[in-house]
């Protein structure tokens, strides 16, 4: 957490004092304490209007002044329809228009100004304006037959140590269905074989070990086989009636492995004995795999760079996007027709679970420009904010310019990545914070440079990715270009959690992927040097308001374990 009053306190100094001088010099609200609420700092009181009284709760979440305050009742009540079901109330000052200038006792006096408008507890009629502009994405609701096994699980199947045993079996081709056996140790990896799923053609068959040699070549039916196991009364009586199961002689030479078809006949299987190298190709230190990282924008690079992160070994993502995924996407996404219709972020968290069914994905499926309620857009914020590294792969500049804000108010590094108009190049910004300066001086810095050499940055098109030559012909940024920019971000990203972040002097790359603009063609690089970061005068802490601040908190908590 940011604990913002703590490492901000000059503002909460500031919010402290606007809020009670509301209260001492406006007849519409009474405070009547400062305390924290779920652990997010708070003032109560009542707004006043047309004579009624509204119990309130103005609360600042952890990310604050980067996302708003928000007002809502002390009870489950509902006063609006500007109202976010009996929560928090939809105010003039919200997270698509928030500014951080604006102060918590600006969002009291917009609620008063909805309280007055609508009258809820004087029978008004009345309805204050909407402002509500939402698109249609915004509301959408809606050869041969192998068995593998791992050399570990096989080696303590052999020693008898191996526990829970299991075998998943799945149609891969045409009437082609491998089998893989695993047990406990091979489940708890991060790179396990997925669970069973109807919806997958994958289903889950029980294992039985034999101590016996495996029976010599040629067909077996149940009863031989039950024979040749030598299982106990019990579990031969199981297997003669098992639907499917598979029975294994794990003898120290050739290991024979015999499918029970549903059929009732019986299957020799061919076995495929792996090594136990899953994970090894990731080139991942520990420490760098348990490292987060957040990526807000799942379209065409922003899937690509979270694919090839989790390949190599990044395994705890966050995916932040609200766009649902079309077939207009296809060309240029890692997704494809099985997950139209679906929001981006969970079609791709079901994919990169296909590749590591271990991997730690959590989904936000909502852009973060949208306009709802303050306190989801504080819990969804606080999400991103808790990763090692922030990405912005959106293409939009206010977007790229919100999110830098969160990473430097949180400590985290920042990664910006754009794909010119036209796919002639791409922009990978990177912010190391403290080290470099914030990311809306490097980019002021970025186009001061671009006047230098007389001529603007690539300019959009009509469509996205596309833009338009001299004679009008439009040129589009096609998948090669996408890929080779979501490789190099990729590369980025992976050095910066493996400890090993681009030099300042390199931290702006431009990349040319053609002869256009500033590129002399295709692999033309360009190092920009964005300046150091100054000296900033930091804000004196205030003692006093700290103080305050953790008193409250300590009064909260004693509150939550029910002490005095």
């Amino acid at each position: 957490m940011k604990f913002w009053w703590a490492v901000e306190s000059a503002r909460l100094a500031a919010e402290k004092s606007a809020v009670e001088a509301v209260a001492d010099n406006e007849n519409w609200f009474e405070l009547a304490c400062w305390r924290f609420h779920k652990n997010m700092f708070c003032a109560e009181g009542l707004l006043i209007a047309h004579g009624h009284r509204y119990p309130i709760r103005l609360i600042y979440p952890d990310q604050y002044p980067e996302v708003p305050a928000w007002v809502e009742p002390q009870g489950e009540v509902r006063w609006s329809s500007h109202q976010y079901g009996t929560g928090t109330l939809c105010l003039e000052l919200r997270p698509d228009n928030w500014d951080g200038r604006a102060t918590g006792a600006d969002v009291l006096r917009s609620a008063y100004n909805l309280l007055v408008i609508e009258n809820p507890l004087g029978g008004g009629e009345d309805r204050a304006p909407s402002a509500h502009d939402i698109g249609e994405l915004q509301a959408y609701d809606w050869g041969a037959f192998p068995v593998l096994i791992r050399a570990g699980c096989l080696a303590r199947i052999k020693s008898g140590i191996a526990a829970g045993l299991n075998a998943l079996r799945w149609l891969a081709h045409d009437d082609v269905w491998p089998i893989m056996i695993h047990d406990e140790e091979d489940r708890r990896a991060m790179q396990r074989p997925p669970d069973a799923s109807i919806e997958n053609w994958r289903s889950a068959l029980p294992v039985y070990v034999s101590g016996n040699p495996p029976p010599p070549p040629g067909a077996l039916d149940r009863a031989g086989l039950v024979q040749a196991a030598g299982f106990d009364p019990l579990t031969a009586a199981i297997v003669e009636v098992s639907v499917a199961a598979v029975v294994m002689f794990p003898s120290e030479g050739q290991v024979e492995i015999f499918h029970l078809t549903t059929e009732g006949g019986t299957f020799r299987r061919r076995v495929f004995v792996l090594p136990d190298e899953i994970g090894a190709r990731s080139a991942r230190a520990e420490e760098a795999m348990a490292k987060r990282v957040t990526i807000v924008g799942a379209g065409s690079v922003g899937s690509k760079i979270a694919e090839t992160l989790l390949r190599s070994g990044v395994h705890h993502l966050t995916l932040v996007d609200g766009d649902v995924m079309l077939p207009g996407n296809l060309e240029r996404h890692a997704l494809d027709w099985r997950d139209v219709g679906f929001r981006k972020v969970h079609g791709l968290k079901r994919h990169l679970l296909h590749i590591v069914p271990g991997a730690d994905i959590q989904v936000v499926d909502a852009n973060l420009n949208w306009q709802r309620s303050s306190r989801t857009h504080a819990w969804q914020v606080e999400a991103l904010a808790a990763a090692h590294v922030i990405v912005d792969a959106t293409g939009d500049p206010a977007t790229a310019l919100f999110l830098a804000a969160v990473a430097e108010a949180n400590g985290r590094v920042f990664v910006s990545v754009e794909v010119f108009e036209g796919g002639i190049g791409a922009l990978i910004a990177t912010c190391v914070s403290p080290r470099d300066p914030p990311f809306v001086e490097g980019r002021a810095t970025f186009l001061a440079w671009c006047d230098t050499q007389g001529i603007k940055p690539p300019e959009a098109g009509p469509r996205r990715y596309e833009m338009l030559t001299t004679d009008g012909s439009p040129v589009i940024a096609d998948d090669a270009a996408v890929t080779m920019t979501a490789g190099h971000a990729a590369r980025t990203i992976l050095d910066i959690v493996d400890g090993h972040p681009p030099p300042a002097e390199a931290a702006w790359l431009l990349l040319g992927y053609q002869k256009n603009w500033l590129f002399d063609g295709h692999g033309h690089t360009i190092r920009l040097n964005v300046g150091e970061r100054g000296e900033r005068a930091q804000a004196a802490d205030v003692p006093e308001a700290i103080a305050f601040a953790l008193e409250l908190l300590k009064e909260g908590a004693d509150e939550d374990s029910g002490g005095g």
